[in-house]
């Protein structure tokens, strides 16, 4: 790449998201030149943009000239509401995605998109790269054409699925699984968790960090990047309350099946993590354990902070 490319900023989509706000932080952290942008879950210094539609798409573009797109959304249409209306699933996990594959294409810039396990349907996990994508759910087809999309138009592109992502981001309009577990304790309220969706549990900053660094290396295609523990929502659950001196008795397992969940989730489901542990070179993907405890330093230092302030 040359000199004058990589004065060229970064562009990540949904910057102000649990994934894309870690994202930013990474990139900083590097002294890599950030463009932002956010739909509904304001930030500063964060711009306005409505990926779904294309028009708005290509005047940032146009303006901003990225060397890198980044495609973080995620927020704007959930399983549920996905799996009840196929059109918001097209037009908020699919519409968007080809608008900066398109955009991306014109100004010259790569690409990478943020996708997820629920391109599979959760029969034989833990999937590697190769194996074949079966989508149960509106969510996870549209996922699905997105990363396909990406791949034929720009064949340089990154994919990246991830699974099971938790941060603590207490501004967020979505709470994580995580912040939702500690409210529940906190209200002394019941949590009915499944035991049988299971997955590779991933601390948000060591995904961004992964992330950055794959980028960095020139990789392309699809990659599996995720934490390191496998294991159910229930599971999870109970080890974080441990770590975090929650009430079990507050955290009620029980299978899918009955949560009334609209859209279906894949069951066993999760990651062989062998492609992304040989590529990278100074990032460590961690353990469950591993991310609570980096979770709980970053909760002391925003409180740090805040009693400063």
């Amino acid at each position: 790449m040359t000199r004058a490319a990589m004065t060229r900023p970064v562009c990540v989509v949904g910057g102000s998201g649990q994934i894309g706000e870690r994202l930013v932080r990474a990139f900083a952290a590097q002294g890599v030149p950030i463009v932002a942008t956010y739909y509904c879950n304001e930030r500063p210094g964060v711009v306005q943009v409505d990926a779904a539609e294309e028009e708005q798409v290509k005047a940032l573009m146009a303006r901003v000239r990225p060397r890198l797109v980044i495609n973080s959304l995620n927020a704007k249409g959930g399983t549920d509401a996905c799996e009840a209306d196929p059109a918001l699933a097209q037009r908020a996990h699919f519409s968007t995605a080809r608008h900066l594959v398109d955009a991306a294409r014109e100004v010259g810039a790569r690409f990478v998109q943020l996708s997820t396990d629920y391109v599979f349907d959760g029969r034989n996990g833990p999937y590697a790269e190769v194996d074949r994508a079966v989508p149960l759910s509106q969510l996870g087809r549209a996922k699905l054409q997105a990363e396909q999309y990406a791949l034929a138009r720009l064949p340089g592109s990154l994919i990246v699925r991830t699974s099971f992502v938790f941060s603590w981001t207490p501004r967020s309009q979505t709470k994580n699984f995580m912040l939702q577990l500690l409210e529940h304790d906190r209200r002394g309220d019941v949590m009915r968790v499944p035991t049988d969706q299971v997955g590779n549990v991933t601390y948000a900053p060591n995904l961004a960090d992964a992330l950055v660094e794959l980028v960095g290396l020139g990789a392309s295609g699809v990659y599996h990047v995720a934490g390191t523990t496998r294991c159910s929502k229930y599971e999870w659950a109970l080890q974080a309350a441990d770590f975090f001196g929650l009430r079990r008795n507050l955290i009620q397992g029980v299978p899918t099946a009955q949560l009334g969940q609209v859209g279906p989730r894949p069951l066993a489901s999760g990651f062989r993590l062998e492609k992304v542990q040989a590529a990278l070179r100074s990032t460590k993907l961690l353990s469950l354990e591993e991310g609570l405890i980096e979770m709980e330093r970053e909760m002391g230092v925003v409180r740090e902070s805040l009693e400063r302030s």
